[in-house]
C-alpha cells in the first residue's frame, strides 16, 4: 500500500481556505509530513476527507465569478456605477453589456472557482482509490465525489463550453487541453448517470448539504434542458424523465415561498433539493451568504431589519425585470401611535423580494410580501443612529435624500447624489436579524429547487408537444403557491405558451443563477435591452460563451481560447 501522508494543520487550514482560492492549476498537489496510517479508516474521517470538495461550493454565495457571470449577464440583474462605488475599471459593467475580454477579473474568477473545486474533487477521488484496505463505502463515496465534481463541470460547460475536462488528480499538466463542448458534455451525463444507482435517496437533515441521488439527478434534468444548446441536438424526453424520477422522490412545494430562503426553517424545506450551508458559526467569516449584502443600502439593513454591518448597495433589477412581477396588491390603512399607516400586501408572494418606494423603521416583517409599510403619517427622518425616537424614514446617510428605491434607470453609471437609490434591491435571503457571518449572512443558497424541477418539466413537455394536461397541472402548483393557494391566478390551456413560461420563470426563480440560461434557451440573451441601453450582440452568438482566462492560455498552449475572443 501506497502510505496516505498528512498533516492535520494543514488539512484543517485546507478546509478553511478553500473559499479564498483562485487557483488555475489543475494538478495541485497536496504534500504532507507526517504518516497517519488510521486517517481515511472511519467514516467520520472519511467525511471530514470530503469536505474539502464541499468546502469548495461556499463560493455560490455571491462570493464567486461564477454566481455573477450567470447574474449580472442576464436581465435580472444589473451592478451600476454610483459615484465611485462598484466602479472597479468597468469590471460589473462589462459583464452586463457582454463585452468581457480574455483580462476580465470576474472572468478568471469563475474559471478558478470552477477548477478549484475540480482539483478539489479529483484529489480525494485519487485518495479514495488508494486506501487498503478499501472501505466498505468506497464505491458510494466516489460516485458521490464524481457527481460534486460533475457541478462544477456543468458551470464550466455552461459558462465555458469548450474547456479542459479532467478527471485524474495525476494526469501531467503539460498533457492538459481544451476538448469541444458536446464531448463535456457526454462525459457528464455517462458520469452522473454512472453515478445514480449507488446514491444515496434520502432528502432529510441527515444528507442536508451532501450529495445524493435527485442532486445528480438535478444537474441531469439541467444537461437535457439545455441540451440543444450545448450539442445542437434538443433532449426533452430525457429532461422529463430525469424530473419524474426527482417527483418520485415525495418533494413537495413549501406553501411560503420564503421559507425556502430563511436561516431558520430551511433545513425543513421539502422543497430544496440541494443547498449549499451557510450558518453563523460553522462556515468561516467571509464564506457567507452575500447575495441580499450586496444589494440593499447600509441604513436599510440596520433601520428595516436590523442587521449591521452590510449592506453595500450594488446588485439591483430595474424596471423591464420588475416588470415581469404581478404588483397587484391589498392594501389597509391602520393607525399606530398616532400615525396613519398604509400596509401592503402583494398578490403574487414572490413579489415581495424587490424592494420599491420609501423604507421605513421596521416597515417590513416575515414574510415580506404581507403587511409592508408602504406610506405613513410620520415623516420624521431618521439617519445614521436612532437619535429621533419614533421616526420612521428612513434616509441615506451619504446623499441626504429619503431613502427611496426606484426602478426606472437609464444609465448604468452616474454620479448625482439621486443615482444612489436607483435600482430595486432584493431580500429573497430573508435578512435575519444577528444572522450575521462576519459582513455577510448565514442563509443557505439552494441550488436546485422542486419548482424549477416542475417548471423545467413544463417547458420540455411544451416544447415537444405531449402530456399538456401535466404541463399546466405543474405550472399551476408554482403559481398556486405564489397566490397564497388561490386558484384564480389559474393558467387556462391558452396560457400555456413559451413567451408565458419564460416570464414565469422570471419571477419564481428570480436571482437563483438560472436566468442566463433561460435568456439564451428561449432566444433573449442578444436582444438589445432598454432603462438603461445595452446593444444587441453580435450575430455570430459568441457571447452565449465566456472568454476562456488569458493567463490560462498563455500556461498552456494547447488550451485554445473561444472562438470571437
Amino acid at each position: 500500500m501506497e502510505k496516505i501522508k498528512f498533516n492535520i494543520s494543514l488539512f484543517v487550514m485546507l478546509i478553511l481556505s478553500l473559499t479564498g482560492l483562485r487557483c488555475v492549476k489543475l494538478d495541485s498537489k497536496v504534500y504532507s509530513q507526517i504518516v497517519n496510517d488510521n486517517f481515511w479508516q472511519t467514516p467520520a474521517q472519511i467525511a471530514a476527507g470530503k469536505s474539502p470538495a464541499y468546502a469548495a461550493l461556499q463560493v455560490m454565495g455571491g462570493n464567486s465569478g461564477i454566481y455573477w457571470e450567470h447574474e449580472i449577464s442576464s436581465d435580472e440583474m444589473i451592478t451600476p456605477t454610483r459615484g465611485g462605488d462598484w466602479g472597479d475599471g468597468g469590471m460589473w459593467t462589462n459583464i452586463w453589456n457582454h463585452i468581457e475580454t480574455a483580462d476580465a477579473g470576474t472572468v478568471s474568477w469563475a474559471w478558478g472557482d470552477i477548477y478549484n473545486g475540480v482539483g478539489k474533487c479529483n484529489y480525494i477521488i485519487y485518495t479514495l482509490n488508494t486506501l487498503d484496505p478499501a472501505p466498505a463505502t468506497l464505491e458510494a463515496d466516489l460516485a458521490e465525489m464524481k457527481v460534486l465534481r460533475s457541478y462544477f463541470y456543468y458551470h464550466a460547460l455552461d459558462l465555458f463550453g469548450n474547456v479542459p475536462y479532467v478527471t485524474n488528480f495525476k494526469q501531467d499538466p503539460n498533457t492538459v487541453a481544451t476538448i469541444p463542448r458536446v464531448q463535456v458534455y457526454d462525459s457528464l451525463v455517462a458520469v452522473l448517470t454512472d453515478a445514480l444507482p449507488v446514491l444515496s435517496t434520502s432528502h432529510d437533515v441527515t444528507t442536508y448539504g451532501k450529495v445524493n441521488k435527485y442532486f445528480a439527478l438535478s444537474i441531469l434534468a439541467k444537461l437535457y434542458l439545455n441540451a440543444e444548446i450545448y450539442t445542437g441536438t434538443p433532449r426533452w424526453a430525457e429532461c422529463i424523465a430525469q424530473c419524474e424520477a426527482i417527483q418520485a422522490g415525495n418533494f413537495s412545494l413549501m406553501s411560503n415561498y420564503y421559507d425556502n430562503f430563511r436561516d431558520v426553517i430551511q433545513e425543513t424545506s421539502t422543497e430544496n433539493i440541494f443547498v449549499v450551508p451557510y450558518k453563523a458559526g460553522v462556515v468561516p467569516s467571509g464564506s457567507g451568504n452575500y447575495i441580499n449584502v450586496a444589494s440593499i443600502m447600509a441604513n436599510n439593513a440596520f433601520f428595516t431589519f436590523g442587521q449591521s454591518g452590510m449592506g453595500n448597495n450594488g446588485m439591483s433589477t430595474t424596471k423591464p425585470f420588475y416588470d415581469f412581477y404581478d404588483t397587484t396588491s391589498v392594501y389597509q390603512t391602520r393607525v399606530v401611535n398616532g400615525n396613519t399607516n398604509v400596509y401592503r400586501t402583494f398578490n403574487d408572494q414572490r413579489s415581495g423580494q424587490f424592494l420599491k418606494g420609501q423604507q421605513y423603521v421596521n416597515g417590513i416583517n416575515y414574510p415580506p410580501h404581507q403587511d409592508i409599510l408602504y406610506s405613513s403619517s410620520n415623516t420624521d427622518k431618521v439617519g445614521v443612529g436612532p437619535s429621533n425616537p419614533g421616526a420612521l424614514m428612513i434616509y441615506d446617510d451619504q446623499s441626504g435624500l429619503p431613502l427611496s428605491y426606484f426602478d426606472t434607470m437609464y444609465l448604468i453609471s452616474n454620479p448625482a447624489p439621486y443615482f444612489r437609490l436607483a435600482g430595486l434591491r432584493n431580500i429573497k435571503y430573508w435578512p435575519e436579524p444577528g444572522g450575521n457571518v462576519g459582513d455577510n449572512i448565514s442563509n443557505d443558497v439552494p441550488l436546485f429547487r422542486y419548482a424549477d424541477v416542475l417548471l423545467m418539466k413544463a417547458e420540455a413537455e411544451l416544447r415537444s408537444n405531449v402530456n399538456l394536461e401535466d404541463a399546466l397541472a405543474n405550472v399551476n402548483m408554482v403559481r398556486r403557491r405564489a397566490y397564497s393557494g388561490n386558484t384564480s391566478y389559474d393558467w387556462g390551456p391558452a396560457d400555456l405558451t413559451l413567451d408565458n413560461l419564460y416570464a414565469e420563470r422570471a419571477r419564481e426563480l428570480a436571482w437563483e443563477m438560472v436566468r442566463r440560461q433561460d435568456m439564451i434557451r428561449f432566444g433573449h440573451f442578444l436582444k438589445p435591452r432598454t432603462i438603461p441601453v445595452k446593444a444587441a450582440d453580435d450575430a455570430d452568438k459568441h457571447t452565449y460563451l465566456l472568454p476562456i482566462p488569458s493567463a490560462v492560455i498563455l500556461s498552456n498552449p494547447k488550451i485554445e481560447q473561444n472562438p470571437g475572443y
